[in-house]
């Protein structure tokens, strides 16, 4: 039987392990519902750059770097925010007639979807002139959304129907609904795509569904789970637990919980930057983006702004160069 020891071990090397690479510095895009902000962090040098002000009570973050873009989904100001990466200034606003809070792009990033869940839509929008926008009809209170390398397929998690909707980008119909746990909200997917987690808030837990053959396995994690990120090599997965002020580590092919991060207050918003490997998570409760290293010893902390949450992939990779 593996121990703690065995697996602090086993990242230990794997951190040994990474490409070095030349360049790379990576930007977090930060929402602070309290403070109608979002803040700016080099990741290369853990420090806050800039604060952008923008809608009234900023959740969702979905970034482009093909785009040089960053959209933001400010729920009670219903509208969606346009930043400009090489600025980092706003430069549009899209009116939401409803409720915007998950949000996410197609990996050419030619399509903008946001979930509305007063209304239970997902809108589709043309990132061209934003003019293009078609409602697709999906479950309950639709909350996280991530949609596939391939692009053919969103994911969208329905919180108040308990679970996830695969939808076809092409015809906007939905392919499955599959059953998850109890009002599911953040979603991730692995590199290849081959699997989707899913955090059930109310179940304290997370689905990790096969997406060719739907089969779900169920991993127990902390108090009040809310988001979830994976690294690039999908040998790990995160799950900021907002009640426990910690972040579980999961070992995907075990699937089981291998150890437990102690950051800021009420962790929500999480992802994996690529660039240096490190996990960066805000901190609803403590104002602050925690930053762990791929050894999981003491995060780093950055002020932010208030009520820090970035739902969604807010992190704009570098395109670094590996040798």
């Amino acid at each position: 039987m593996h121990t703690l020891n065995t697996y602090i071990n086993a990242l230990f090397a794997i951190a040994l392990a990474m490409p070095l690479i030349a360049n790379a510095a990576s930007i977090a895009y930060i929402t602070n519902q309290g403070s109608n902000t979002v803040s700016v962090i080099d990741l290369d040098k853990s420090s806050l750059i800039k604060t952008i002000p923008v809608g009234k009570a900023p959740v969702g973050v979905a970034v482009s770097s093909k785009l040089n873009r960053v959209y933001i989904s400010n729920v009670e100001g219903q509208s969606i925010s346009v930043i400009d990466s090489t600025s980092n200034q706003v430069i549009a606003e899209i009116a939401i007639k409803g409720s915007p809070v998950g949000i996410t792009l197609t990996p050419d990033s030619s399509i903008l979807f946001v979930a509305d869940w007063y209304d239970d839509l997902v809108m589709a929008i043309d990132t061209s002139d934003f003019k293009n926008v078609k409602p697709i009809s999906v479950g309950k209170a639709p909350a996280g959304m991530v949609v596939s390398p391939d692009g053919k397929t969103l994911y969208v998690a329905n919180r108040d129907s308990n679970d996830v909707a695969a939808i076809d980008i092409a015809t906007h119909s939905i392919r499955a609904r599959i059953p998850v746990g109890t009002h599911p909200f953040g979603l991730a997917l692995n590199r290849e795509g081959s699997e989707l987690y899913v955090v059930n808030v109310q179940s304290n837990s997370l689905s990790v569904i096969t997406t060719t053959t739907s089969e779900i396995a169920t991993v127990k994690v902390g108090d009040h789970p809310y988001c979830v990120t994976v690294s690039d090599d999908g040998k790990f997965a995160y799950v900021t637990n907002t009640q426990g002020d910690n972040v579980s580590v999961i070992d995907t092919r075990l699937r089981k919980v291998i150890n437990r991060i102690n950051v800021g207050e009420v962790p929500e918003g999480i992802s994996y930057d690529i660039a240096s490997g490190n996990i960066i998570v805000a901190n609803w409760g403590s104002d602050s983006v925690s930053i762990i290293n791929g050894l999981g010893t003491q995060p780093e902390n950055i002020a932010t702004g208030k009520q820090s949450r970035a739902f969604g992939n807010f992190i704009l990779q570098s395109s670094p160069e590996i040798k």
